[in-house]
């Protein structure tokens, strides 16, 4: 590709940027349509951060330290929440514009090619859905979509090969992006890190680019060892800790879809006979060239991404897509043109719900939405989702396992205000069920060492000096786990107070 080429590439990219930023300027503060629950996991976390306690140490979460450092980073530099949580998504895309740059002019062989793929990764960082084709808008899982960003990087670089030499000023550049981006990945969610990180390896020693590996490591290494000096060896021992807790438990094994379905099931199955095909013709046609055997390694770890994240949306396949387009444009097999063409049709409605988004943001009613929290004005979802309040109870009966079909904020709030007038101002609750926003919510403390979700486990128990079980809860089954639990370590509840939405103990630890 020309001087000429890549500057207009990079025109493009910086107009893409540009337009993020108009849109998310058009607009105060964020506005959200679902998931509400998982926008106050996030916000838990957000604030737990800016008043200074440290994640993995404070407070349990699988989740890694970049994946919310950005927003409360800017909550803390005086934005409000919402506004925080959406220009925080802007700054990530503005940190990947260089370095997808330069994949694009340095792998897609044209133009055209290289400015689609960096407008696809730019968008999906700064998206405001977490794919899916439901057009209502939410950062929930965020953590998802920037690492699809930030990992299409590194298997760009190793699915194919450079037009130039990778020498000189050019080795340190691909080194900087690879090293850091593996590292982002370990800090941001570590599931791609070990899901991907055997391809990256494996795709530079197939080419032939041991000492590429190597200072790429070095590069790795070297981000990961700032984080140790500003975090302390206790913020990784933490982390380890918190990811092993995850791994183990029964309550997450996978958010959606079993193996099976993600590999074989009619919506899934046209993806992985493409992703099979193309490797096994990128083999017997192009033996010579590694990115079929490349493709082979990424596969594996692409499903398994799939499967562990909510929704199970295949967005492996926009990489795919563009890797076999690529590829076609050097070789002039119309094959590849086909398959590359089919692979980012099927994904296409995701990838299209996201990168509209930003737009949709502007455009939704603005009478529709109120703050989620009163002290956060500028952080709106719904209203009329906060508001109404319905259970639901196994074939009907009054005395079985409630389970909270809608409205889980309005009815937190309720429970929280009702603990606030009662007279358990400033103690510190460990809520059984789904999760433990009451701090939040009212004149409560959050637990020292709880967990913003529930994992299993009874994280943070020793700290409560409240134990509210609610009537109802988005899932009973965890409200049960928590009991066993209690049971199981011979924690005592002394009751304290009753009514028709919860009971609330005093804990004592045996």
């Amino acid at each position: 590709m020309q001087s000429a080429q890549r500057r207009r590439v990079f025109v493009v990219l910086l107009g893409v940027l540009a337009v993020l930023v108009v849109l998310a300027g058009l607009r105060g503060g964020l506005d959200f349509a679902k998931h509400e629950t998982d926008m106050l996991h996030l916000v838990d976390i957000v604030l737990r951060l800016e008043a200074g306690q440290g994640i993995h140490q404070d407070f349990m979460t699988p989740l890694g330290l970049w994946s919310v450092a950005p927003f409360a980073g800017l909550k803390a530099a005086g934005l409000g929440l919402g506004a925080a949580l959406k220009w925080g998504q802007i700054g990530l895309a503005a940190v990947l514009l260089l370095p997808v740059w330069y994949v694009g002019v340095s792998r897609m062989r044209t133009p055209w090619l290289a400015a689609a793929f960096g407008a696809v990764v730019l968008l999906t960082a700064a998206g405001m859905v977490y794919g899916g084709t439901n057009e209502k808008l939410s950062l929930s899982m965020h953590y998802n979509r920037w690492s699809w960003a930030i990992v299409f990087l590194p298997l760009g670089l190793v699915a194919l090969p450079a037009e130039r030499p990778v020498l000189g000023a050019v080795f340190w550049v691909e080194a900087l992006i690879i090293g850091v981006a593996m590292a982002a990945l370990t800090l941001v969610k570590v599931t791609y890190f070990v899901a991907f990180a055997p391809a990256v390896i494996a795709g530079l020693l197939l080419r032939g680019q041991g000492r590429l590996l190597g200072a790429s490591v070095l590069v790795g290494l070297a981000v990961l060892a700032v984080q140790t000096l500003v975090s302390g060896v206790a913020f990784w021992q933490g982390y380890i800790a918190d990811l092993l807790a995850v791994a183990v438990s029964d309550v997450r094994p996978q958010p959606g879809r079993g193996w099976a379905q993600i590999v074989l099931s009619p919506a899934y199955a046209a993806g992985t006979l493409l992703a099979v095909g193309s490797v096994l013709w990128l083999r017997s046609k192009l033996a010579g060239n590694p990115t079929g055997l490349v493709l082979a390694l990424i596969l594996p770890g692409a499903i398994y991404v799939s499967y562990q994240n909510y929704g199970n949306d295949p967005f492996w396949l926009v990489l795919w897509g563009f890797v076999l387009l690529a590829l076609a444009l050097e070789t002039g097999a119309r094959p590849l043109q086909f398959g590359g063409a089919i692979a980012l049709a099927l994904i296409a409605p995701v990838a299209i719900n996201i990168g509209v988004s930003p737009l949709r943001h502007v455009i939704q009613p603005a009478s529709a939405f109120s703050p989620l929290l009163p002290e956060h004005a500028d952080l709106r979802g719904v209203t009329a989702r906060f508001d109404t309040i319905a259970a639901q109870w196994p074939l009907g009966e009054l005395d079985g396992d409630c389970k909270l079909a809608s409205g889980a904020v309005g009815y937190m709030r309720a429970m929280a205000q009702t603990l606030e007038e009662e007279g358990f101002a400033g103690e510190r609750v460990y809520a059984a069920g789904l999760f433990n926003p009451f701090w939040l919510l009212a004149d409560l403390k959050p637990l020292q060492g709880g967990a913003p979700w529930y994992y299993g486990g009874l994280s943070g128990i020793e700290d409560a000096s409240l134990f509210v079980l609610p009537e109802c809860n988005i899932r009973p089954e965890f409200k049960e786990l928590v009991m066993r639990e209690i049971t199981a370590r011979g924690i005592k509840l002394v009751p304290v107070f009753q009514d028709e939405q919860m009971a609330v103990y005093r804990p004592q630890l045996p």
